[in-house]
């Protein structure tokens, strides 16, 4: 019996040791829009990026408000999307939330207007749609842009908002005249085009920084868990490099995810590449800008530190492994 269980001791020592495989880190991340500033998870989905990095990923459509409680439920662990809201609760009493990268850093929308309003002075006393909720991005975009080109938007002008961001219905409302002007993001300003909307101004012309698609944490998650948070931004630099140099496959996926034409997403591709930054790190005068905004709802934004919800270690961290090059 003993020489039986030595036996059995050799074969087992002298076998080839099959590899653990690791098991992939599920994380659920938050994606506020459906448009191609949120281009990066759609490519690093279809591309297996996560999966390169050893990520098992659950992405959620949502609203920044939503995910805002969602991440501090536990139930998600980042959201790529705008800072107004993680501000917002942070500046109220939540736990701190920090922008790890953003890639979008313009208000990516045209001013527009019916066709018999042909310079933006015309819109004084008229009937703007926000095109989403007041103190959404596109407000925020809308009153920065007016305030820039001379127009009091507190005084000049009045606004109409509506639920969530439906563009083809901002579009509807302005052919019929239900509204005057508004934005719109690309391709719906070219859309806009057929049905007597034109351009007025470009709003990344204005120069004005503005945090639109990036990377939130909770900063206690980042501190606990900053091997997943490099893994996530390292498969998304990945996607930004496929975005810029793989022109063709983007517009391909962007297509499927956007559901417009060939015409008209090769038009918004365009666009979000002349308007996105190539390095994704978090920039301390569009935290500012967001302060400002959020300043006439939420007072504690005008003493709050900008510089407190920007971390920039993750992107520089990449770009010392190499990323960004392209």
């Amino acid at each position: 019996m003993f020489k039986l269980f030595v036996a059995i001791a050799v074969v087992l020592i002298l076998a080839p040791v099959e590899p653990l495989t690791a098991q992939p880190i599920k994380l659920t991340i938050g994606q506020t829009g459906i448009n191609p500033g949120t281009g990066p998870f759609l490519i690093a989905r279809k591309e297996n990026f996560f999966a390169k990095y050893g990520l098992e990923v659950s992405v959620i459509e949502t609203q920044t408000t939503a995910a805002v409680q969602a991440m501090l439920g536990g139930s998600m662990q980042m959201t790529m999307g705008a800072g107004a809201a993680f501000a917002t609760a942070t500046l109220e009493g939540a736990p701190q939330f920090v922008n790890v990268a953003s890639w979008i850093n313009v208000f990516p929308y045209y001013l527009v207007a019916r066709k018999e309003f042909t310079k933006v002075a015309d819109l004084k006393g008229k009937l703007g749609q926000v095109g989403g909720p007041f103190g959404a991005a596109p407000d925020v975009a809308m009153r920065f842009g007016l305030s820039k080109l001379g127009i009091d938007p507190e005084k000049d002008v009045k606004f109409v908002q509506m639920a969530r961001p439906d563009w083809p219905n901002v579009v509807a409302q302005l052919e019929k005249g239900d509204v005057q002007f508004s934005v719109l993001p690309p391709p719906y300003d070219k859309i806009g085009e057929a049905k007597g909307i034109h351009k007025l101004y470009a709003l990344p012309d204005l120069g004005i920084q503005w945090q639109q698609n990036g990377e939130w944490a909770l900063k206690s998650y980042l501190t606990s868990h900053r091997d997943v948070v490099v893994r996530v931004e390292r498969a998304l630099a990945d996607a930004m490099k496929f975005y810029f140099t793989q022109k063709d496959k983007t517009i391909a996926h962007l297509i499927e995810f956007l559901g417009t034409s060939r015409e008209d997403t090769e038009y918004s591709y365009n666009a979000y590449a002349k308007w996105a930054d190539k390095n994704p790190r978090p920039k301390l005068d569009a935290m500012k800008n967001t302060f400002q905004a959020i300043s006439r709802t939420t007072p504690a934004a005008l003493k709050g530190d900008a510089a407190a919800f920007i971390d920039t270690t993750i992107v520089d961290q990449l770009v010392k492994e190499g990323y960004f090059k392209y």
